[in-house]
């Protein structure tokens, strides 16, 4: 069986090479081996999720842009069937499908923005010569930051700490 098929993201790539390439020998599964195949699926999982949630919103993004794009028409062509509701014609309707066309926007482009994130860390994995202490270092700290999250509290505290600085520093 090949992994180089079609049809799937790359972080599967990454994975299955992965597994070809360093599961092949079992016994140095607790060596370097084991650990970079650990570190390699430790992302293929997230990775893999955030590939599920950011297809599911692109399709929401399409659907509800193609809302944005047909509602002010839905209007006119639901009158001349007879059908008078005002809620076809409500600016306050039709602003929160253009909102939720924009939110479904942002969650695609955020979420597709971390599975690239993770695939390129899954990439150092793979094409590193050394698979030393201070990359795993590294990557662990990243995965950490994944692992949190978007927090409002770090975020306001990065603000403050630039609006602080002093003048000329």
């Amino acid at each position: 069986m090949s992994i180089f098929t079609p049809n799937k993201i790359s972080a599967r790539l990454l994975s299955d090479y992965a597994s070809q390439a360093w599961k092949s020998n079992p016994e140095d599964l607790s060596g370097e081996s084991g650990r970079r195949y650990l570190l390699i699926y430790d992302l293929y999982i997230k990775a893999r999720s955030y590939a599920i949630i950011n297809k599911l919103a692109f399709g929401l993004a399409i659907i509800s842009s193609i809302m944005v794009l047909v509602w002010p028409s839905l209007a006119i062509v639901m009158q001349d069937f007879g059908i008078e509701m005002e809620f076809f014609k409500s600016a306050i309707v039709q602003t929160t499908v253009t909102g939720l066309a924009a939110l479904t926007f942002a969650v695609y482009n955020h979420y597709k923005k971390c599975q690239m994130y993770v695939e390129n860390l899954m990439r150092h994995i793979v094409y590193s010569e050394q698979f030393d202490q201070a990359l795993i270092d590294k990557i662990l700290k990243e995965i950490e930051k994944i692992d949190a999250g978007f927090t409002f509290s770090e975020t306001t505290a990065q603000k403050n700490q630039v609006e602080q600085k002093p003048e000329g520093g």
